[in-house]
């Protein structure tokens, strides 16, 4: 009998650690970055790259479930792509204080509607460390998860 209540205790907790990290703690994971200014010659500035630490790698590439609010912002006519943010629009990265490690780009596989509300989405996650033009966190391939 106890053997059995252990086995349980253990598959929940188990199936508690996959689900937290498919969900709130990506977000947690995904600030494992520094940022690092580089002179770039071409423009005759620096700029700010990423520099992914070990917990932030470990999920290129991966399947992950993220929950965010979809910004609105105006090349927003394109409803396959987006801008996800870990927090509401008046603390994200562009309106609030936000850093950078708090939003990623969206390209889902069917177009969305626009919410307000906390959406749930799953896609192949693609860290960006090069590309100034773009986000550092991509996600590719995204669906939504409907509750």
């Amino acid at each position: 009998m106890k053997l059995g209540c252990f086995l349980i205790g253990v598959l929940v907790i188990i199936s508690h650690l996959s689900w937290s990290q498919t969900n709130s703690s990506v977000w947690k994971t995904l600030s494992d970055v520094e940022i690092e200014d580089r002179y770039d010659a071409s423009v005759g500035y620096e700029i700010s790259y990423p520099v992914f630490g070990n917990k932030a790698q470990a999920l290129d590439g991966q399947q992950v479930t993220v929950k965010g609010y979809m910004i609105p912002f105006e090349a927003y006519l394109k409803p396959k792509y987006f801008i996800l943010s870990a927090l509401p629009i008046a603390a994200c990265f562009f309106c609030g204080g936000a850093g950078p490690e708090t939003v990623m780009e969206v390209f889902s596989q069917n177009n969305l509607e626009l919410s307000s509300e906390v959406v749930e989405l799953r896609g192949t996650l693609k860290l960006n460390a090069n590309n100034p033009d773009r986000m550092m966190y991509i996600l590719h391939n995204a669906e939504l998860i409907e509750n």
